[in-house]
């Protein structure tokens, strides 16, 4: 019985190493930017992000983190030099006839992709304005907050004078 009590006075942990190890968790995700990061290799497929389990600063990073995406992938019209094969005899055949199809369907198609090219990049300049737009909102709502925090602070102090006033009177 007696060595039970001491297993059990061993497994409950001190509440300041809980904080301790509350502290050292928080310090060491503080310092994490990324999964990649984490797992220190690039991660090669994409998984659904929750974006309302996602902190402040991992909502900014993921907001940047798209806008850089789509800011990179603005223009959709395929790159000649980027047609490539990975058979050894047929390969270079392949590659000549694709690039001569774009070559012929790229008249018809470049008008088009031109026309998506200017779309995709007034949505990432429309993004990033709102991006901007809310930070300055949320800079704003702060200052209002604080603002809002003073006048209460005085109201409370205008009200215990307001009281003292009407004790001296009666």
């Amino acid at each position: 019985m007696d060595l039970n009590m001491d297993n059990d006075k061993q497994n409950i942990a001190d509440p300041i190493d809980i904080g301790r190890l509350k502290e050292e968790i928080f310090r060491r995700k503080e310092k994490l930017s990324s999964i990649e990061e984490l797992v220190k290799t690039q991660i090669d497929r994409d998984f659904p992000t929750n974006l309302w389990e996602l902190s402040e600063r991992e909502l900014d990073q993921e907001m940047g983190n798209r806008l850089s995406f789509l800011n990179d992938d603005i223009d959709p019209r395929p790159d000649p030099a980027a047609i490539t094969s990975h058979r050894k005899i047929l390969g270079k055949p392949i590659v000549f006839i694709k690039r001569i199809i774009i070559k012929i369907a790229g008249a018809y198609a470049n008008a088009l992709l031109e026309k998506q090219r200017r779309f995709n990049e007034q949505l990432v300049n429309f993004h990033l304005a709102s991006f901007i737009r809310f930070r300055r909102n949320e800079k704003k709502i702060a200052e209002i907050e604080e603002k809002l925090k003073t006048f209460e602070e005085d109201q409370e102090m205008l009200l215990d004078e307001l009281e003292k006033l009407k004790h001296e009177k009666h």
